[in-house]
């Protein structure tokens, strides 16, 4: 249907990929060259009734805008991919570090409860490596950019490659502001230790939310 909204195909999509948890769990593998040629195409597809709404934050823009010109000078492969995104309930921040062609990745969404670990707090940190355009995360999925758009692709259990779409809205903060903001959780409600874990793994991988230092 033309015009249909990047909401009503997130929809789908979040429907397709089995609830929120299961895109944020580990990938049973890497998606095969073939089956990321198969999903860019199929997203790209897609695409092309999607309406052009912008869910981006101007003034955010102009900071990201500003973050991603100065690392372009020390990490160019990166720069394209900085910035925070948004889908359903779910956000997914993307850092530099300060080793070349690595990014830091948190992830925020509801979490299950069931457990007594970030993920079930609805958090979650990972890094990724940057190569021939692509993200691979260290959970095994690979994320590809498309304008304004991070396409996220994984494989279930089931061994069927599937992909999940964030669009761009705004500028990276820290993550001791990001924890604040985990949908469906009273921040007074998130253990100190959960917080101090994800901050404490952002600093350890070497990742900033800041202009880079070295020239």
């Amino acid at each position: 249907m033309k015009g249909r909204s990047f909401l009503s195909l997130i929809m789908s999509f979040a429907i397709v990929a089995t609830g929120s948890l299961s895109v944020f769990a580990n990938s049973e593998r890497y998606p095969t060259d073939a089956e990321l040629n198969k999903l860019r195409l199929d997203f790209e597809n897609q695409t092309k009734s999607w309406s052009k709404i912008s869910r981006k934050n101007p003034a955010e823009i102009d900071q990201l805008r500003t973050l991603r010109s100065a690392w372009s000078k020390v990490d160019p492969g990166v720069v394209t991919f900085l910035g925070a995104y948004t889908a359903l309930e779910e956000g997914k921040f993307i850092y530099p570090s300060n080793t070349k062609g690595r990014v830091c990745i948190i992830d925020t969404f509801i979490g299950d409860g069931r457990t007594n670990t970030t993920e079930g707090y609805g958090i979650l940190f990972t890094v990724g490596s940057v190569s021939n355009g692509t993200i691979r995360t260290s959970n095994n999925h690979v994320f590809i950019q498309k304008g304004d758009y991070l396409v996220d692709t994984y494989v279930q259990k089931d061994n069927q490659p599937r992909f999940y779409v964030y669009s761009l809205i705004g500028a990276l903060k820290p993550p001791s502001v990001i924890v604040t903001q985990i949908p469906g959780r009273n921040i007074n409600s998130l253990p100190e230790l959960v917080k101090q874990e994800i901050i404490q793994k952002f600093k350890a991988a070497g990742c900033t939310a800041s202009l880079p230092n070295r020239r």
